[in-house]
């Protein structure tokens, strides 16, 4: 058994310049090692075939018999590399020997064929191959390096699969870009371009065929009402995403069940054991094939994420199926060999190869990956699954480089991108960490970012205002941030956080001047004055009056901004900033941070002439920066936008959460006509106790806007379609739509759902934007 691996191991060598010349001296040298010669060895395999006379002089014979010169030129030189490479001593050429391969000569051999192999008998004299034995050899050694380069070839559809699949998203991204830009430039009659924006588009196969596309595949999820929302503790796709995904599965499935041609007699294997073998190394490479695609979709620095447009949940969707198919493959690949080492009865002994152990030791290190990768521990325990995560992965490189190092790198084409996806994404994100958080000045030395956390017990909120050291940072739309604590024992954990808000800083840098213990470093926002009224009659809202407030004091330079982000204390690393604020006289901490980013893709909201936010809670934070982006563009260049119509639905358990951010960031957006609020209070005690509330700043009552909390959770279904039909009721001129979401997975799949009903109602000129994350 060890000859015939390490025979087949040569011609997994040789199949990747394959020339089917050699295949008759393969043939032949195959079907030789069958025999003992008198001076040869039973453990010295090379040495039998390359320096013993009496079987040289049979391979030769039946080479003169069976093989043209050009099979023969072709066959020597691969036989002699061989006997170099493998067996480290020169193969008797066929020149020598070729002067006494007389006619007389070759019909003086005994000839042999299949029933003469006897491992126990040494033959004293030279050998000639009968016709059917040297097929068997022929068929033998040509069948294996083609299923071999029908296993390389089946590698490289997974590739061709996904290259289709990513170059049919970077085109409609391309499309979708140059679609919104011609919608800009021609912004300048709204009336007439809607005309014929209605009269031709819908008509158009082009736009029928996109407009089933979406309301069919691309927004509702693969089957009832769950894509955000787990299902049995699973996660649900959209159709689209099924259907790619269950396109892969089944590639897959087929690829690795086909195309297997097993036959008798065979030198190396029976039957069946020639379908393990087969099954073992198909799966086994298209396992390896897997992998740089599986480590391509899992980095946050994934650069398709910024050609596609699509969302990381959406690679991450496509990262774990990748990840459990080539689990599956090496689970099936390490079955195979087992069950045949199993039945050559050499399992203990294989267990003792370096090789052998490694590739086991990879694939239970992939296994345990796909385990504690489910939902459940993501969910209960996300440290705990990213460091095994890390582990496991580290396990499953270093295993798989030593199980094919035998092979003398051919397959290290299947791992060196693993390291180098991986390397690069951890360099993308320490360059970005340094990009974001220091700032050489060779006047002032080395400036760091700085970071000012405050918690409001009222309305269980952490507001995080971080200024950037870097004056090259443009905070936009979309954006969000992984945030560090460098100085806790785990400052290896990041967290994602949306950008809620920015602001730039007119004239110098950020030196904190605010010291967050001192008694004299008020909050503004603490300064406006709560009065309580009597009930209204109606007793399903409660009006609010909102004042825009101060800020934090600083020191400030040019070129850079604050940012702002909006925290709810849920993990450990939350609860624990929220705990060192409220030990804080003033309830404000300044501690330190490093964010990382900017990631994420701005959705392109300003080329709609309506806009429907839907936010939950801390979800303010999807839509704030489009609503300040549109107050800049309103106010520098109103062409820079088609938008005039914003309908902000937000819904938060806490009151106070409302009266905080609409005293803050929202305070600029309250009162203008192209912007609607509609806020919601969601907790059990709003419908049973409902206030007139007035809130007034210290400062000044005269520019006071007056907004409405309603109990109860918003009937989103209603809202989308309210505003859907009025739009459609407008005729040409109302534009199109773009609905975005940020919030719980409930209120997010209560919207998609929305959206879907719209479409499939005919609806057009609807758009539905995301920003949540999933599991």
């Amino acid at each position: 058994m060890r000859a015939v691996f390490i025979a087949l191991a040569c011609l997994l060598g040789l199949a990747l310049g394959y020339d089917k010349n050699i295949e008759c001296i393969n043939g032949i040298r195959t079907a030789i090692a069958k025999f003992t010669f008198t001076g040869g060895s039973p453990v010295s395999y090379w040495g039998n075939l390359c320096q013993n006379k009496l079987a040289v002089e049979s391979e030769w014979a039946a080479a003169k018999v069976y093989c043209n010169e050009k099979q023969i030129k072709a066959g020597t030189k691969y036989l002699a590399d061989y006997c170099m490479e493998y067996g480290m001593m020169e193969l008797i050429p066929y020149s020598e020997i070729e002067p006494m391969l007389t006619d007389d000569f070759i019909a003086s051999l005994e000839v042999v064929d299949y029933n003469d192999i006897n491992a126990t008998k040494i033959w004293d004299h030279p050998v000639l191959l009968s016709k059917d034995f040297y097929k068997a050899g022929y068929e033998t050694t040509y069948t294996f390096t083609k299923e071999y380069n029908t296993h390389k070839r089946y590698g490289w559809a997974v590739y061709g699969f996904w290259g289709t699949i990513l170059l049919i998203g970077m085109l409609h991204r391309f499309y979708s870009h140059i679609s919104n830009d011609r919608r800009m430039k021609s912004q300048g009659d709204v009336e007439d371009h809607g005309a014929k924006s209605r009269s031709k588009n819908p008509t158009s196969i082009f736009s029928t065929a996109y407009h089933w596309v979406r309301a069919n595949l691309i927004i509702p999820a693969a089957f009832g009402s769950h894509h955000n929302r787990l299902l049995w503790y699973c996660t649900v796709p959209t159709r689209m995403e099924t259907l790619i995904v269950a396109s892969f599965w089944i590639i897959n499935i087929v690829l690795c069940c086909v195309s297997y041609e097993a036959f008798w007699p065979n030198l190396y294997y029976t039957k069946a054991m020639q379908l393990w073998r087969y099954v073992a190394d198909r799966t086994g490479i298209m396992s390896y094939a897997n992998l740089p695609i599986l480590w391509m979709f899992s980095g946050r620095n994934n650069i398709f994420l910024w050609l596609t447009g699509w969302s990381f949940s959406t690679f991450n969707i496509f990262h774990r199926h990748v990840a459990r198919i080539a689990t599956l493959q090496a689970i099936v690949h390490s079955i195979a060999y087992t069950a045949m080492e199993a039945n050559f009865h050499q399992l203990a002994e294989s267990w003792k190869e370096k090789y052998w152990y490694m590739g086991g030791m990879a694939t239970i290190a992939m296994g345990l990956i796909v385990f504690f990768s489910s939902v459940w521990f993501r969910k209960h325990s996300y440290e705990f699954f990213l460091l095994l995560h890390i582990v496991f992965s580290v396990l499953t490189i270093v295993g798989l480089f030593f199980h094919t190092a035998i092979f003398d790198g051919e397959y290290d084409g299947y791992l060196w991108p693993l390291v180098a996806i991986w390397c690069f994404d951890r360099f993308a994100r320490l360059v970005r960490l340094a990009y974001c958080n220091l700032h050489v000045r060779f006047s002032k030395g080395l400036t760091m970012s700085t970071t000012i956390a405050s918690y409001d017990k009222t309305s269980d909120l952490i507001r995080l205002d971080v200024i950037p050291a870097s004056g090259l940072l443009r905070p936009g739309p979309g954006q969000h941030y992984f945030i560090y604590q460098p100085n806790r024992w785990k400052g290896w954990e990041n967290h994602p956080f949306t950008l809620a808000h920015w602001t730039e800083l007119d004239n110098g840098e950020q030196v904190a001047t605010l010291d967050p213990d001192s008694d004299s470093s008020s909050d503004l926002r603490k300064e406006v004055k709560v009065t309580a009224k009597a009930p209204s009659s109606q007793a399903s809202s409660s009006s609010v009056v909102v004042e825009k407030n101060g800020g934090v004091p600083t020191k400030q330079v040019t070129g850079r901004y604050k940012l702002t982000f909006f925290v709810r204390p849920f993990s450990s690393w939350t609860r624990r900033l929220r705990d060192e604020c409220i030990k804080s006289k003033t309830g404000m901490h300044k501690t330190q941070a490093l964010i990382e980013g900017p990631y994420g893709e701005k959705s392109p909201l300003h080329t709609f002439e309506n806009v429907i936010f839907i936010l939950g809670g801390t979800g303010i934070s999807g839509a704030l920066p489009y609503m300040q982006e549109h107050l800049q563009r309103t106010a520098s260049n109103p062409s820079k936008t088609r938008t005039r119509d914003i309908t902000c639905i937000w819904a938060c358990k806490q009151p106070e959460m409302i009266r905080e951010i609409a005293s803050s960031e929202l305070q600029p957006l309250l009162g203008r006509e192209d912007i609607h609020f509609k806020f919601y209070l969601t907790s059990k005690e709003a419908s049973a106790s409902t206030k007139a509330v007035e809130l007034k700043s210290s400062s000044s009552s005269d520019a006071s806007t007056e907004v409405t909390i309603t109990p109860g959770r918003p009937n989103i279904k209603e809202h989308v379609r309210t505003v859907i039909d009025e739009v459609n009721a407008a005729g040409a001129v109302g534009g199109k739509i773009a609905i975005l979401t940020c919030g719980p997975a409930a209120m997010a799949d209560a919207a998609r759902i929305a959206v879907h009903r719209a479409l499939k109602d005919g609806k057009r000129g609807v758009e539905y934007f995301e920003e949540t994350f999933g599991w």
